[in-house]
Parts: C-alpha cells; structure tokens; sequence
C-alpha cells in the first residue's frame, strides 16, 4: 500500500512542477502587463504635463512680449493692487489706453510684499506678502498691459533703524544720519551686506515672471552733512591706498554702476528688462549731482534698459532755468529734461520719464497733464508713467481718454 503512494506522488510531481511554472510565468505575465500599463499611464500623465507645461510656457512667451513701442505707465502701491481698487483702477487705465502698471515689491519704508525665503529676522518682520506675483503678472497680461515690478533699493527706513551696522558712519564710529530730527532712512550702498541681500530680492522677483523690475532710490543719499558720512567703500580703498600708492580710488558712481552691473547679470538670466529710476536735475549731470548721488547716467545706462528721470515740475524751485513759474510750466521742464537725460544716456537705453499727476503745489487740470504728455511726445521718448503717490488717478485717466477721443 506504501508503495502504491509512493509511485502516486512521484507521478504528481511533474504535474505541480509544470503547473506551478504556468501560474509563476502567469503572474509574471500579468505583472509585466501592469508594469507595461502603469509605464505608459505615467509617460502619459508626463506627456500631458510637459505639453500643458510647454502651452503655458508658450502662452507666458506670447503675453510677456508684449509689443509696446510706446510705454503709457501708471504707478500703484502693494495695497492697492492687493484691494479691489485695483481692477476698477485698471478698468480706467484701459480705457485710457495705458498698457504698462509698475506696482511696488518692496517700498521705501523697506517693506517687502512678497513672498521670499525668510533667511534673516529682520526681513522676517518686515515681510508683509500681500501680492502674488504671478496673479498679478497674469492680470495684467490678460489687459495686455506690462507688469513692473519697483524695487526700492538703498532708501530702507526699517533696516536702517534696526541694524546701524548697515549705514554710513562717522569717523567716531557711530551711525551716521541724513537728519538726527528724523529716523534714520539710508543704507551704505556700497556694504556688501546691503547689496547681498538686495540683489537676493531682485532674483527672487526676476524668477517670478515679470516682464521688468524697476529699480528706484539706486543711489547715495544727499541730505545732511554728507561730508562727514564714511561709506565700507571709502574704507576700502584707505586700506588699497595704502599698499599700493598707484591704486585710483573709487567714486559714488562707480558703486552703483557695479551693483547695475550684478543686477543686469540675475535679469538677464531671467530674461526680465532692468530699469532705473533718476532724479530730474541729475539729467543736467552737473557734477556735483554726480557726485552726490552717484548718478553717471552714461554709466548707468550701459546697463539699463530704461533710465526713469523723475521730472515733476513741483519739484523745482520758481526760478529755476530763469522762468519766472516753473511748477506751473510742465510742459518746458518735462520737455528739457527728456532732452537732456537722452542726450547722455546710451544709445540702447530707452529713456521713459515719470510725469506729475497730482496736484501738488500745481494748478492740476486737464492741461498740465496733457501738456507733459505732448513734450515727451515732442522730445520723441519712449513713453512715460503716472506718478501720484496716493494712486488717485481716476480725473488724470479721464482727462487722458478724453484727449486721446478729441474731447478735449
């Protein structure tokens, strides 16, 4: 009886054997099918990701180049792109036909509206992201209108506050100030701390898609005893001095046309327009000027896109140019500004004034908008930006549309 099991199981094993391969060779098969099908679900979901990817990238390209051959701007602040303001805003300034908004990402008060990588404490506290760049980028785009984003460089009243180490000095060593009635409001623009964390700004702002970032207050300050201010370049080159009596020491405007220089390098990475915003006398580049704010715009426009002289015709005292009202006269102060800024400015550097367009010691009405309008028109510039800092702008944008329809 023993035997007969024996026999029976030794002809069975054959058969498991031959079985077992058909399920092992079954599953491999069915794993090899779902591996196959998992494969193509995957390089599908890819393919679908790239192509999406690739027709935003298209969509981004088209609606970033932007064909303005003549720039009609208007300024807003954080807080008013991050109100419902904002759209009833760019509802008139459509109508208007303005095609280019500058909208702040850190303010003079240094302020940051976005979000960066919080890697100090102090720009920790004083981070307050209210804007996402790229809605309002693809805001702006949909209206066809370019988004620029304004930087406020060496102007920090927070860091200048908080960290004295950030500011000029006397030669006791203490800080120096512009106005010891004041709070301190400037940073050494030459401390390679101050540009560091600067140029960190401008490359987090540049990855974000902008068309351009606009850099304002890139210069020396020029209130208070500026001789007795002792800028880290200044230290510097006492030490350079020293070791070498052929070395040339350094000037202001050599400062900012270095840091221009480091700037123009993250936006060109990024494919985004870099810009600059000047004082309005500087475009007389009268030495002393240069002197004080470093402001060479033959310099600085080798590596700018768009120079900004800031021409508000407020600013300037009555006399100036020998005219007897010169607030009231925009049209002569815009107009020979422009001329003069083009002049010295590089042949490939558009120049793009800001224009007056509040109130403010002036005789605001429909003719002293247009009036500025028609000199940079004449002086054949680039276009122009509404400046008013309250971005009160709904009269300016209807006097505007009215002229453009021949209302006026």
């Amino acid at each position: 009886m023993n035997n007969i099991k024996i026999l029976f199981l030794i002809l069975l094993i054959p058969c498991f054997w031959n079985c077992s391969r058909e399920i092992k060779k079954e599953i491999s098969e069915k794993e090899q099918v779902s591996e196959s099908f998992r494969t193509v679900k995957i390089d599908t979901i890819k393919y679908k990701e790239i192509a999406n990817n690739d027709k935003e990238k298209i969509k981004f390209q088209q609606k970033k180049n932007l064909n303005i051959n003549f720039t009609r701007g208007i300024y807003l602040t954080a807080y008013t792109v991050a109100s419902k303001k904002f759209y009833s805003i760019l509802d008139s300034a459509e109508a208007a036909d303005i095609n280019t908004v500058v909208f702040d990402l850190k303010n003079m008060n240094g302020t940051i509206f976005f979000s960066i990588p919080q890697k100090d404490s102090l720009t920790h506290k004083k981070s307050n992201p209210i804007i996402s760049i790229s809605k309002t980028t693809k805001t702006l785009h949909d209206r066809n209108m370019k988004a620029v984003a304004r930087v406020v460089m060496f102007h920090d009243q927070f860091f200048a506050e908080n960290d004295s180490l950030l500011r000029p000095h006397k030669k006791d060593r203490s800080a120096w100030r512009e106005n010891i009635k004041r709070k301190p409001s400037w940073l050494d623009p030459s401390n390679p701390k101050v540009q560091k964390d600067l140029l960190a700004i401008i490359s987090e702002a540049a990855k974000q898609g902008v068309d351009e970032i606009q850099l304002d207050y890139i210069r020396f300050p020029t209130q208070g005893k500026l001789s007795e201010a002792i800028f880290h370049f200044q230290e510097e080159d006492s030490l350079f001095a020293l070791s070498d009596s052929n070395y040339v020491a350094r000037e202001k405007r050599d400062i900012i046309k270095d840091f221009l220089i480091k700037a123009k390098r993250i936006c060109s990475e990024y494919d985004v327009i870099l810009t600059g915003d000047v004082f309005a006398i500087v475009a007389w580049q009268r030495k002393i000027d240069i002197k004080n704010t470093g402001q060479d715009i033959k310099g600085m426009t080798e590596y700018l896109d768009a120079l900004h002289p800031m021409i508000y015709s407020s600013h300037f005292f009555n006399d100036f140019g020998y005219r007897e009202n010169i607030p009231n006269e925009p049209y002569y102060i815009v107009y020979k500004a422009t001329k003069l800024a083009q002049k010295y400015a590089n042949i490939n550097c558009k120049v793009i004034p800001y224009i007056q367009s509040n109130s403010w010691k002036v005789n605001y009405k429909p003719e002293y908008i247009i009036s500025q309008i028609k000199a940079v028109e004449d002086t054949n510039a680039d276009g122009y930006i509404l400046w008013n800092a309250s971005n009160k702008y709904y009269r300016t944008l209807r006097w505007i549309k009215n002229f453009n329809n021949n209302s006026i």
